[in-house]
């Protein structure tokens, strides 16, 4: 079969205190401490057996996350950009939908001809995180395109327990293509249905909303507020094209962050916009913590939620005065795993409440994948089922 295959040399920095399981497994905790000479391309690979409880599934539509691109990127050094949880070679791609086309004999739930999509983050179900029924701080966590081989392939095998089912989706819209990338784009709306709902605790409608970064995962963060009942939801980014995605998804301001004097000034703003009231649910979506915590710090609502999902890069001061006095609250969210999450994504989409397809911004054929990694906005799509490049 045809994937898209990278490879890179293990080579632990000087000074790098290996784990034990990184020490048996080949997994690295910190890939930008191990893994060196980064290199990939789209080849001939052996198609997968599906084991007594996987299915084999044959790709609809899998998404390229900012991840994606940062797994192939490499510093002066020769050593990988990227810091978490990696292990090579591998077939990359950790977003994908499929068809189950063979079922391993222990398989009950699912049969062939279903479409499905796959959770990233496979959890042990036996740590302690995971008896707490925290499947997303699994302490011995697997991710398909990350510790073993993903979705930008023509199969993939995958175990029942982490598919769900996208049926009702082709009900409601009749045809697969749309089934398999609206199932391809269910782990980043996860993603942000995991820190608004479930670490987070939702908005009460009626409630200011703000949304800073609108990539992809920021993106589902505003599609999901937005039927979700914010009352005003409002947007900062940077970047041209994603602002038009941020009001394409149901943004009713979008404004960029640079425009403004200071984090103050952007404060007095939404104090402004909100006559007084302030912001009832911050989603932290950018990373950009040293700017954005500011913010919210003069224009929290009283019992205001700033939920952190964008993943950033050292400290960030925090003058948590401001939350105590609000009696506000700070939330960290990572994942997109159990609490019937998938599910929940699913019914959404599958009743039309959400459409996530308003942020595809490239769909290429498995073969030209290098070029939709180079695409930086929106969510791009990956399916052997697309045209080739001319």
């Amino acid at each position: 079969m045809r994937a898209f295959y990278v490879e890179a040399d293990w080579a632990p920095k000087d000074g790098y205190k290996l784990s034990e399981r990184e020490l048996s497994t080949k997994r690295a905790l910190r890939g930008n401490s191990i893994w060196k000479n980064i290199r990939g391309s789209v080849t001939d690979r052996p198609e997968p057996v599906a084991k007594d409880d996987e299915v084999l599934l044959k790709i609809g539509a899998a998404g390229i996350c900012g991840t994606d691109a940062h797994l192939l990127k490499k510093g002066e050094d020769g050593y990988s950009l990227y810091n978490g949880h990696s292990k090579y070679p591998i077939i990359i791609g950790h977003e994908f939908s499929g068809e189950v086309v063979e079922v391993g004999r222990n398989v009950k739930r699912l049969k062939v001809g279903d479409l499905v999509s796959v959770e990233s983050m496979h959890w042990c179900g036996e740590c302690d995180a995971c008896r707490m029924g925290m499947f997303n701080q699994c302490k011995n966590l697997d991710e398909p395109g990350l510790t073993f081989d993903g979705g930008f392939a023509e199969y993939a095998a995958i175990k029942e327990k982490y598919c769900y089912v996208l049926n009702d989706i082709v009900n409601h819209y009749g045809d697969k293509m749309t089934a398999f990338e609206l199932g391809a784009m269910i782990e980043p709306t996860g993603v942000a249905y995991n820190g608004l709902f479930v670490r987070g605790g939702g908005l009460r409608p009626g409630g200011h909303a703000v949304v800073f970064g609108a990539g992809p995962i920021g993106l589902a963060a505003i599609s999901l507020l937005k039927t979700a009942g914010a009352a005003k939801l409002i947007a900062f980014e940077t970047v041209p094209e994603r602002q038009r995605l941020a009001k394409e998804c149901g943004a009713d301001y979008v404004f960029n962050p640079n425009d403004f004097e200071s984090p103050e000034a952007q404060a007095e703003m939404l104090m402004e916009l909100t006559n007084g009231r302030g912001i009832a649910l911050f989603a932290e979506c950018s990373g950009a913590t040293k700017f954005t915590y500011p913010v919210m710090a003069g224009s929290l609502a009283i019992g205001g939620k700033t939920i952190q999902i964008g993943h950033t890069l050292g400290i960030t001061p925090v003058d948590i005065f401001n939350w105590q006095w609000n009696a506000a609250s700070i939330s960290g969210s990572n994942g997109q795993s159990g609490e019937g999450i998938y599910s929940d994504v699913i019914a959404l989409m599958a009743s039309g409440r959400i459409d996530m397809r308003k942020m595809v911004t490239g769909r290429f054929h498995l073969e030209d994948i290098e070029e939709g990694l180079k695409l930086t906005s929106g969510k791009v799509l990956v399916s052997m089922d697309y045209d080739r490049l001319k």
